[in-house]
C-alpha cells in the first residue's frame, strides 16, 4: 500500500482485508462522546469540501487470505471500525428506502463491496475475542443483544444502534449526501510499513504527542520503541513478547469494573511494584518509565534497559490479571470494601497482598481486606475524613511490602489508631446530629452489619442478610434510613402507635432526634420478607412488623410504654458497643 494522503474510497478499494491485531485495545468509542463527534463532523462538512479524518498506520503482512492482502491496523483501529459500522448502517437505511433496483442504479451495491464485504469476504477483522460477534451481529442483520459477552461487544452493538437511530430521522437526500461526503471527500494520511520494528518507530514518533492516547497506550508505544532501539537482530522476538503481554492486558481490561480505568490500574501498579521516591513518579508513570529507561540506553546499558522493560511489562500484565481477579473475588473482606465504595487508596496494597499471599484460600489477603475495611469505615465513613487521608502511608506500605504479613498487620493497626483513635470513633458515634452528619450509604452499611450481628447472636439464630439483599435497589425493597421518633411519624411506617412518642419539644429535636439510637433502616415495602421467613416477626403493639431484627428488637427498649430519651440512649449504647468491637483491629485474629 502506498503511503500518503488518500480518500477513504481509495483506502478501502481493492483486494485487501484490514485486521486489528490482538495486542491493540478493543473497540472503545461510545455514544456519549466519540460517536456523536464523528457524526457531527461529517454532518458539518460542506458538500464538495475535503475533510481530514486523521492518520492511520498499517503493517502489511507477507500473506494472503483467499487472494486478499492482509493488512494490520497498528493505529487508527477505532476510526476504521467506526467508518465501517457507519457505512453499514447508512447503506442498510438506504436499501430500505430506495428498494433493490434504485439501490443498484445509484451504485450503492458497489459501496458495500468497497467498505463492508467483497465477494463475501469481510473488509475488517476485529480482535479475535470480538470478531465473531462483529461479523455476525454488526455486519450481518442478526439481533446480537442477547449474545454480548464483553464490554467492547456492547460498545460495537451500541454504535450500530446509535447510527441507526440517528440516520432514521434524516431525509433520503441527506443520507445520500453523507455517503458522498464520507466516500469521496473524506481523506486520511496513511503510513504502511513491512515489519513490526518499523511500525513501532513510526507510531512512537508520530503519535506519542497525539490527543486521546492513554498513559497505558503511551507506555506500550514507548516500551516497544525503546526495545527497537536497544535490540539487535532478534528485535521481532522482543517486540512480539511485549505485544503478547499487552494483548493479555487489554483482554483483562475488558473485564474490569467500569469504575476502574486503565490509567488508574497502571498507577496502582506503579505504586505497588516500582521503587518510587516521590508521588510524581506514580502520578506521571510515562515520565517515570522514560526517566528509568532513557539514561540506560543513552549510556550504552542496553541489556539493563531490556531487562527493565521485560520485568516491567511482565509485572504490569500480572497486575492487570490480579485486578481482574480481585473484582471477581468473593472474599468477605474484599466484598465489604466494595460495598463501602472507597477502594482507590487501597488498590495498590490489595494488588500486592493478593500476589504475595500463598496461604490457603488467600487467608492473609482476606485479613488485609478486613484491616482496610476497618480503616475505611472508621476514617472515611464515621470520621468523614478527606478521601486522601492516610494515602501516603498506605501507598508507602504497598511499595515496601515484601510478603511478610504480620508486620503489615501491625502497620495497618497503627495507621487505624493514628487516624481514628477509639476516643474519636466513639465520640462520632455518640454525636447528637449523627443523622445529618453521616452519608446515608454509610449509615445503611452500619445497620447492615448490625443486623447480621443480631442474627448471629440473638435467638432465633438465622442466616445473614446477604450483600445482594443489602444492595438491592429495586423500589419495593430498597433500604432507607429512617427515624424511629420523628416529627412526621405517620409517614415512616416504623411506629405503629404514635402514642408511644415522647414530647417532640425543642430540646428533644435538638439533642435526640438525630442520634444513632433513634435510627433504623427500613425497606420501601415493610411487607417484603426477602426470603427471611426464618426470622420471627414480632407483631408489636408499638412498631409495625418488619423482616429485620434491627427493628424487631425495638420493643425491648420501650420504657413505661414510651419510646423515650432513655430508649434512644440505651439502644445507642448497644449499637456503639457493637461498633467498637466490630471495627476494632485488635479483635481481628491474625496468625
Amino acid at each position: 500500500m502506498e503511503n500518503g494522503q488518500k480518500k477513504l474510497k481509495e483506502l478501502f478499494d481493492g483486494r485487501k482485508v484490514f485486521s486489528i491485531p490482538d495486542y491493540q485495545r478493543a473497540y472503545a468509542w461510545d455514544k456519549t462522546r466519540q460517536l456523536p463527534d464523528f457524526l457531527e463532523d461529517i454532518e458539518n462538512q460542506s458538500l464538495g469540501r475535503d475533510y481530514f479524518l486523521g492518520t492511520i498506520l498499517f503493517q502489511e503482512r507477507d500473506e494472503k487470505l483467499q487472494g486478499y492482502d492482509v493488512i494490520d491496523v497498528v493505529d487508527g483501529q477505532q476510526r476504521i471500525t467506526t467508518i465501517i459500522i457507519f457505512m453499514k448502517t447508512l447503506l442498510d437505511e438506504l436499501a430500505t428506502r430506495l428498494g433493490p433496483e434504485e439501490f443498484v442504479d445509484k451504485g450503492l451495491d458497489l459501496v458495500i463491496e468497497t467498505y463492508i464485504k467483497s465477494r463475501n469476504r469481510s473488509k475488517l477483522n476485529a480482535i479475535s475475542p470480538d470478531n465473531d460477534f462483529f461479523q455476525d451481529y454488526i455486519l450481518e442483520d442478526q439481533n446480537g443483544a442477547d449474545y454480548i459477552t464483553t464490554p467492547s461487544q456492547r460498545r460495537l452493538y451500541s454504535a450500530k444502534q446509535f447510527f441507526a437511530e440517528a440516520l432514521a430521522k434524516k431525509p433520503t437526500t441527506e443520507l445520500l449526501e453523507l455517503k458522498t461526503k464520507l466516500d469521496s471527500h473524506t481523506k486520511v494520511l496513511t503510513y504502511s510499513v513491512k515489519d513490526t520494528a518499523e511500525a513501532t518507530l513510526i507510531f512512537e514518533t508520530t503519535n506519542d504527542r497525539g490527543k486521546g492516547l492513554t498513559h497505558l497506550e503511551k507506555i506500550k508505544s514507548f516500551l516497544m520503541y525503546k526495545t527497537y532501539l536497544a535490540t539487535g537482530e532478534d528485535v521481532d522476538v522482543h517486540l512480539r513478547s511485549i505485544q503478547e503481554r499487552f494483548t493479555e492486558i487489554y483482554r483483562e481490561l475488558e473485564q474490569f469494573d467500569e469504575r476502574l480505568s486503565e490509567d488508574s490500574a497502571l498507577q496502582y501498579h506503579c505504586i505497588a511494584f516500582e521503587k518510587w521516591s516521590d508521588k510524581s513518579d506514580y502520578q506521571q508513570p510515562v515520565n517515570y518509565i522514560r526517566n528509568k529507561i532513557n539514561p540506560l540506553i543513552n549510556s550504552g546499558k542496553k541489556d539493563e534497559a531490556l531487562s527493565f522493560i521485560d520485568r516491567f511489562s511482565k509485572e504490569l500484565k500480572e497486575s492487570f490479571t490480579i485486578l481482574r481477579l480481585l473484582m471477581q473475588s468473593q472474599s468477605q473482606g474484599f466484598r465489604d470494601l466494595v460495598c463501602l465504595d472507597r477502594l482507590g487508596a487501597f488498590y495498590p496494597l490489595l494488588t500486592k497482598a493478593y500476589k504475595f499471599d500463598t496461604s490457603a484460600n488467600k487467608a492473609n489477603f482476606d485479613l488485609v481486606c478486613k484491616f482496610l475495611e476497618i480503616y475505611s469505615f472508621r476514617v472515611f465513613s464515621i470520621q468523614q475524613a478527606r478521601s486522601n487521608t492516610g494515602q501516603p502511608a498506605l501507598f508507602t506500605a504497598a511499595r515496601d511490602f515484601g510478603g511478610k504479613f504480620t508486620p503489615l498487620f501491625d502497620r495497618l493497626t497503627t495507621l487505624i489508631n493514628h487516624h481514628s483513635p477509639n476516643k474519636f470513633f466513639k465520640e462520632n458515634l455518640q454525636y447528637t446530629d449523627f443523622y445529618a452528619y453521616m452519608h446515608s450509604k454509610d449509615m445503611s452499611y452500619l445497620f447492615w452489619k448490625y443486623e447480621n450481628y443480631l442474627r448471629q447472636t440473638e435467638q432465633p439464630i438465622c442466616a445473614d442478610m446477604s450483600e445482594r439483599e443489602y444492595r438491592d435497589a429495586t423500589k419495593r425493597t430498597n433500604l432507607t434510613i429512617e427515624h424511629i421518633a420523628s416529627q412526621t411519624p405517620e409517614a415512616l411506617g416504623i411506629i405503629r402507635n404514635v402514642s408511644i412518642l415522647p414530647a417532640l419539644n425543642e430540646a428533644f429535636l435538638e439533642e435526640h432526634i438525630n442520634r444513632l439510637g433513634n435510627l433504623t433502616f427500613d425497606p420501601a415495602s415493610a411487607n417484603s420478607s426477602k426470603g427471611n421467613s426464618n426470622i420471627q416477626l414480632k407483631n408489636s403493639n408499638y412498631f409495625k412488623k418488619a423482616p429485620y431484627k434491627t427493628q424487631n428488637e425495638l420493643d425491648s427498649f420501650i420504657i413505661d410504654g414510651k419510646w423515650s430519651i432513655g430508649s434512644i440512649e440505651a439502644r445507642g449504647k448497644k449499637i456503639i458497643k457493637f461498633c467498637l468491637q466490630r471495627w476494632n483491629p485488635e479483635y481481628l485474629e491474625t496468625p
